[in-house]
Protein backbone atom coordinates (compact mmCIF):
# COMPACT_ATOMS: atom_id res chain seq x y z
CA UNK A 1 0.00 0.00 0.00
CA UNK A 2 2.94 2.36 1.23
CA UNK A 3 4.80 1.77 -2.76
CA UNK A 4 1.25 2.34 -4.47
CA UNK A 5 0.57 5.49 -2.61
CA UNK A 6 4.60 6.62 -3.31
CA UNK A 7 3.80 5.48 -7.21
CA UNK A 8 0.70 7.71 -7.58
CA UNK A 9 2.65 10.62 -5.51
CA UNK A 10 5.49 10.58 -7.98
CA UNK A 11 2.76 10.26 -11.30
CA UNK A 12 1.25 13.30 -9.45
CA UNK A 13 4.08 15.03 -9.29
CA UNK A 14 4.76 15.03 -12.63
CA UNK A 15 1.71 15.66 -14.01
CA UNK A 16 1.35 18.76 -11.87
CA UNK A 17 4.91 19.84 -12.67
CA UNK A 18 3.92 19.63 -16.52
CA UNK A 19 0.89 21.12 -16.24
CA UNK A 20 1.73 24.36 -15.15
CA UNK A 21 4.08 24.75 -18.07
CA UNK A 22 1.32 23.53 -20.31
CA UNK A 23 -0.60 26.10 -18.57
CA UNK A 24 1.66 28.42 -20.39
CA UNK A 25 2.89 27.23 -22.86
CA UNK A 26 2.77 25.37 -25.87
CA UNK A 27 3.16 21.41 -25.65
CA UNK A 28 6.15 21.79 -28.38
CA UNK A 29 8.12 23.86 -26.65
CA UNK A 30 8.02 21.65 -23.54
CA UNK A 31 11.13 19.71 -22.69
CA UNK A 32 11.09 16.76 -20.53
CA UNK A 33 14.76 18.03 -18.96
CA UNK A 34 12.84 20.69 -17.78
CA UNK A 35 10.56 18.44 -16.13
CA UNK A 36 13.22 16.67 -14.45
CA UNK A 37 14.87 19.45 -12.91
CA UNK A 38 12.02 21.22 -11.40
CA UNK A 39 10.99 17.21 -9.85
CA UNK A 40 14.29 16.28 -9.39
CA UNK A 41 13.43 13.04 -11.03
CA UNK A 42 15.26 11.26 -13.57
CA UNK A 43 14.25 10.70 -17.35
CA UNK A 44 13.98 6.60 -16.22
CA UNK A 45 11.29 7.55 -13.21
CA UNK A 46 9.35 9.83 -16.41
CA UNK A 47 9.43 6.83 -18.94
CA UNK A 48 9.03 4.47 -16.26
CA UNK A 49 5.35 5.96 -15.34
CA UNK A 50 4.19 7.30 -19.30
CA UNK A 51 6.48 5.87 -21.66
CA UNK A 52 7.27 8.79 -23.62
CA UNK A 53 7.00 12.14 -23.49
CA UNK A 54 3.73 12.33 -25.12
CA UNK A 55 2.52 10.30 -22.48
CA UNK A 56 3.01 12.80 -19.86
CA UNK A 57 1.88 15.41 -22.08
CA UNK A 58 -1.60 13.43 -22.44
CA UNK A 59 -1.71 13.20 -19.00
CA UNK A 60 -0.85 16.39 -18.22
CA UNK A 61 -3.62 18.14 -20.70
CA UNK A 62 -6.41 15.63 -19.03
CA UNK A 63 -5.64 16.57 -15.87
CA UNK A 64 -5.35 20.14 -16.91
CA UNK A 65 -9.15 19.61 -18.51
CA UNK A 66 -10.57 18.19 -15.43
CA UNK A 67 -9.68 21.01 -13.61
CA UNK A 68 -11.09 23.52 -15.90
CA UNK A 69 -14.40 21.36 -16.20
CA UNK A 70 -14.41 21.64 -12.38
CA UNK A 71 -14.18 25.17 -12.63
CA UNK A 72 -16.59 25.76 -15.04
CA UNK A 73 -18.90 23.59 -13.45
CA UNK A 74 -18.54 25.74 -9.94
CA UNK A 75 -19.23 28.86 -11.76
CA UNK A 76 -22.48 27.38 -13.31
CA UNK A 77 -23.29 26.29 -9.22
CA UNK A 78 -22.82 30.20 -8.17
CA UNK A 79 -25.01 31.41 -11.44
CA UNK A 80 -27.54 29.09 -10.45
CA UNK A 81 -27.58 29.94 -6.76
CA UNK A 82 -27.70 33.80 -7.36
CA UNK A 83 -28.75 36.42 -6.38
CA UNK A 84 -30.70 37.35 -9.38
CA UNK A 85 -31.56 41.16 -8.72
CA UNK A 86 -32.89 40.95 -12.53
CA UNK A 87 -34.55 38.11 -12.76
CA UNK A 88 -32.07 36.91 -15.36
CA UNK A 89 -29.92 33.98 -14.71
CA UNK A 90 -28.40 35.22 -17.78
CA UNK A 91 -27.14 38.37 -16.37
CA UNK A 92 -25.32 36.76 -12.85
CA UNK A 93 -23.48 34.24 -15.32
CA UNK A 94 -22.16 36.79 -17.83
CA UNK A 95 -21.31 39.44 -14.42
CA UNK A 96 -19.63 35.63 -13.48
CA UNK A 97 -17.63 34.99 -16.18
CA UNK A 98 -16.62 38.67 -17.37
CA UNK A 99 -15.01 39.57 -14.27
CA UNK A 100 -12.22 42.40 -15.36
CA UNK A 101 -10.23 41.57 -12.96
CA UNK A 102 -9.75 38.01 -13.46
CA UNK A 103 -9.89 38.25 -17.41
CA UNK A 104 -6.66 36.46 -18.00
CA UNK A 105 -7.48 33.60 -15.93
CA UNK A 106 -10.91 33.57 -17.58
CA UNK A 107 -9.40 33.62 -21.27
CA UNK A 108 -6.90 31.00 -20.82
CA UNK A 109 -9.39 28.50 -18.97
CA UNK A 110 -11.81 28.88 -22.47
CA UNK A 111 -8.21 28.23 -24.22
CA UNK A 112 -7.51 25.11 -22.42
CA UNK A 113 -10.93 23.53 -22.65
CA UNK A 114 -11.17 24.02 -26.97
CA UNK A 115 -7.55 23.41 -26.97
CA UNK A 116 -7.83 19.99 -25.50
CA UNK A 117 -11.05 19.52 -27.03
CA UNK A 118 -9.17 19.99 -30.41
CA UNK A 119 -5.92 17.90 -29.25
CA UNK A 120 -8.45 15.07 -28.62
CA UNK A 121 -9.94 15.73 -32.30
CA UNK A 122 -6.74 14.79 -33.92
CA UNK A 123 -4.74 12.01 -31.33
CA UNK A 124 -6.00 9.03 -30.67
CA UNK A 125 -4.30 8.47 -27.74
CA UNK A 126 -6.18 11.01 -25.62
CA UNK A 127 -9.46 10.51 -26.65
CA UNK A 128 -10.83 7.88 -24.41
CA UNK A 129 -9.69 10.01 -21.35
CA UNK A 130 -11.47 12.98 -22.92
CA UNK A 131 -14.63 11.87 -23.65
CA UNK A 132 -14.75 10.54 -20.03
CA UNK A 133 -14.41 13.13 -19.16
CA UNK A 134 -16.61 15.71 -20.88
CA UNK A 135 -19.03 13.24 -20.53
CA UNK A 136 -18.59 13.77 -16.69
CA UNK A 137 -18.95 17.50 -17.52
CA UNK A 138 -22.10 17.22 -19.67
CA UNK A 139 -23.69 15.16 -17.17
CA UNK A 140 -22.98 17.61 -14.15
CA UNK A 141 -24.07 20.94 -16.39
CA UNK A 142 -27.29 19.41 -17.53
CA UNK A 143 -28.21 18.60 -14.03
CA UNK A 144 -27.48 22.40 -13.07
CA UNK A 145 -28.88 23.79 -16.09
CA UNK A 146 -32.13 21.46 -15.49
CA UNK A 147 -32.37 22.92 -12.26
CA UNK A 148 -31.91 26.52 -13.75
CA UNK A 149 -35.27 25.71 -15.87
CA UNK A 150 -37.36 24.18 -12.54
CA UNK A 151 -37.02 27.56 -11.06
CA UNK A 152 -38.13 29.27 -13.86
CA UNK A 153 -34.89 30.68 -14.65
CA UNK A 154 -34.98 29.58 -18.69
CA UNK A 155 -37.64 29.12 -20.59
CA UNK A 156 -39.49 25.26 -19.97
CA UNK A 157 -39.91 24.96 -23.47
CA UNK A 158 -36.27 24.08 -23.74
CA UNK A 159 -34.42 21.42 -21.55
CA UNK A 160 -31.79 21.24 -19.72
CA UNK A 161 -29.21 19.81 -22.53
CA UNK A 162 -30.72 21.98 -24.76
CA UNK A 163 -29.53 25.40 -22.88
CA UNK A 164 -26.39 23.85 -21.96
CA UNK A 165 -25.57 23.46 -25.44
CA UNK A 166 -26.96 27.23 -26.02
CA UNK A 167 -24.51 28.43 -23.83
CA UNK A 168 -21.17 26.52 -24.35
CA UNK A 169 -21.56 27.21 -28.12
CA UNK A 170 -21.72 30.81 -27.11
CA UNK A 171 -18.41 30.02 -25.21
CA UNK A 172 -16.77 28.10 -28.81
CA UNK A 173 -17.36 31.67 -30.31
CA UNK A 174 -16.50 34.13 -27.08
CA UNK A 175 -12.99 31.47 -27.46
CA UNK A 176 -12.39 32.18 -31.58
CA UNK A 177 -12.93 36.14 -30.75
CA UNK A 178 -10.65 36.04 -27.44
CA UNK A 179 -7.97 36.04 -30.04
CA UNK A 180 -8.64 38.60 -31.95
CA UNK A 181 -10.50 41.56 -29.98
CA UNK A 182 -10.05 43.42 -26.21
CA UNK A 183 -12.18 41.87 -23.45
CA UNK A 184 -13.64 45.24 -23.19
CA UNK A 185 -15.70 45.14 -26.43
CA UNK A 186 -16.84 41.71 -26.07
CA UNK A 187 -20.29 42.17 -24.52
CA UNK A 188 -22.26 41.06 -27.59
CA UNK A 189 -22.37 37.31 -26.01
CA UNK A 190 -24.72 38.63 -22.75
CA UNK A 191 -26.51 40.31 -25.23
CA UNK A 192 -27.32 37.74 -27.21
CA UNK A 193 -28.53 35.88 -24.57
CA UNK A 194 -30.66 38.49 -22.56
CA UNK A 195 -32.40 38.87 -26.20
CA UNK A 196 -33.51 34.75 -26.10
CA UNK A 197 -33.83 34.47 -22.38
CA UNK A 198 -36.52 37.66 -22.76
CA UNK A 199 -38.52 35.73 -25.00
CA UNK A 200 -39.52 33.11 -22.76
CA UNK A 201 -42.97 34.00 -21.71
CA UNK A 202 -43.17 34.19 -25.73
CA UNK A 203 -43.06 31.76 -28.70
CA UNK A 204 -39.20 31.05 -29.31
CA UNK A 205 -38.59 31.06 -33.05
CA UNK A 206 -35.25 29.32 -34.03
CA UNK A 207 -34.15 28.76 -37.37
CA UNK A 208 -34.73 25.35 -38.39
Amino acid sequence: MVEIAREYSTRQLLIEATSKRLWQEDESDLRILDICKETNLSTSVIYGHFRSRQGLIDASLLHLFGLVTDEIVTTLELAAAGPHPSGSFADTLYELVSDPEHERSIIRQRQMFFRVSATALSRASIRPGFLHLYNDFSRRADEIYSGIVDAGLLDRRLTGHQWALFFESQMVSRSFHDLMSPWDELDDWGLVANRLLATRDEEINFAD
